[in-house]
């Protein structure tokens, strides 16, 4: 019969140990809450952000124009930009060169959570929309929203846009970590953050048949560049909007080809 092994050794830390790796998580978070407190309070401008709503012509000026409802955060307000046609939106509409007109009607407010725009989704209901942009998730990321909690919203959002337009199409999240107004350590966990609540993203457009994902961290590689920041380091400027305008485009080509397949109608 084989010997049984013998007891091992029971390694028992001390509580000077404990104490110490409990010190340096401590000592870990403390810094991460200092480098979000700084970042937030660093004396930089405060930008405003326009509306994007109004018309994006087309070729064809006799045909009704497609009614584009637009609910999200600051990504679709464009701070630091003057001029709304270089939201990304609605650059991206304009670049398509599309034969139909299309009305953007925008009730984007900045600074907004999933939570917040799910509120605002009846009001994108009444507004009768062809077709539905969701872009939001970025300040979930920033302020910590449980995943789970932002996953129900969104889907939420996505279920009840659905009801009414024919087609709704939702932007993922860049990589936060790239903005140059945040910090080492702090930008390693932002760019954590922000790909956790891509995936999320993508996971609640993949359940929703006509719903489309709009790519936007294809152009995350632009974004390591500082140039194309506005002046408060954080939010894009007509550089960074274009890259997402191209990153998007894709995505708007087969939300708005959706409109033409007879079968991808509201549920109700």
């Amino acid at each position: 019969m084989a010997r049984p092994p013998a007891a091992l050794p029971v390694r028992r830390r001390s509580g000077a140990a404990l104490g110490a790796g409990t010190a340096l998580i401590a000592g870990g978070l403390a810094m991460l809450g200092a480098e979000v407190l700084w970042t937030a309070h660093r004396r930089l401008p405060s930008l405003s952000g326009i509306d994007a709503t109004g018309l994006v012509p087309g070729r064809d000026t006799d045909r009704d124009p497609v009614r584009v409802v637009a609910v999200g955060d600051s990504t679709l307000t464009g701070p630091g930009l003057t001029d709304a046609d270089d939201i990304w939106l609605r650059r991206a509409l304009t670049d398509l060169r599309l034969d139909r007109s299309v009305d953007v009607v925008s009730l984007a407010v900045g600074g907004s959570r999933a939570a917040d725009v799910r509120e605002i989704v009846p009001a994108a209901i009444e507004a009768e929309p062809d077709v539905a942009i969701v872009a939001v998730g970025s300040n979930d990321a920033i302020h910590g929203t449980g995943f789970r909690a932002f996953t129900e919203s969104l889907d939420t959002i996505v279920a009840a846009l659905l009801t009414q337009a024919r087609m709704v199409g939702v932007c993922n999240v860049g990589d936060l970590g790239n903005v140059a107004r945040v910090p080492m350590p702090l930008s390693s966990l932002l760019r954590q953050r922000s790909l956790a609540i891509s995936r999320r993203i993508a996971t609640v457009v993949a359940s929703h048949e006509r719903a489309v994902l709009l790519d936007v961290t294809a152009a995350n590689v632009g974004f390591r560049d500082r140039g194309v920041f506005a002046e408060d380091l954080f939010h894009p400027n007509e550089t960074g909007h274009a890259l997402w305008a191209e990153a998007a485009e894709p995505g708007l080509t087969a939300v708005l080809a959706g409109l033409a397949q007879p079968d991808r109608l509201p549920a109700g």
